[in-house]
């Protein structure tokens, strides 16, 4: 299973996620929606051991209506949530589980609205940045 699958079955976890299904890339047509699209990664580290460590990058977007307050209000404390459950299991040191790599850290940030379409949805999105090693 690829880092991206692994990633997407891992934060499906989360309680407050209406929807089961993270899409790949962008968010569907649906009402609400939610996806996860790679941004980037690098190799930081290889110690003498020949063990590698891989920061990867991702963006969660999360498409949802904002045509009133009461929406734009309840879509923050979503993403809100979904923030500090992220950092709390990095705490607590819960990590995706990735075949041929050990999760070193997951973190989270820049919570933002990032467009608002014609529709009257607008899509929000998470930072999201693995450690991870394969030795």
């Amino acid at each position: 299973m690829s880092i991206l699958k692994s990633l997407q079955e891992y934060l499906e976890q989360f309680a407050g996620m209406e929807l089961q299904t993270i899409m790949t890339d962008g968010t569907g047509n649906e009402p609400r929606s939610y996806a996860l699209a790679p941004s980037g990664n690098s190799k930081t580290i290889t110690d003498i051991a020949g063990n590698r460590t891989y920061i990867n990058n991702y963006v969660f977007y999360a498409k949802e209506y904002v045509g009133s307050e009461a929406d734009r209000q309840d879509n923050y404390e979503f993403l809100d949530d979904f923030f500090e459950w992220i950092e709390d299991n990095n705490e607590n040191e819960i990590f995706p589980q990735i075949i041929g790599y050990q999760v070193e850290e997951i973190s989270a940030t820049n919570v933002l609205l990032f467009d608002v379409g014609e529709d009257g949805k607008g899509t929000y999105q998470i930072q999201i940045q693995l450690k991870l090693q394969k030795g």
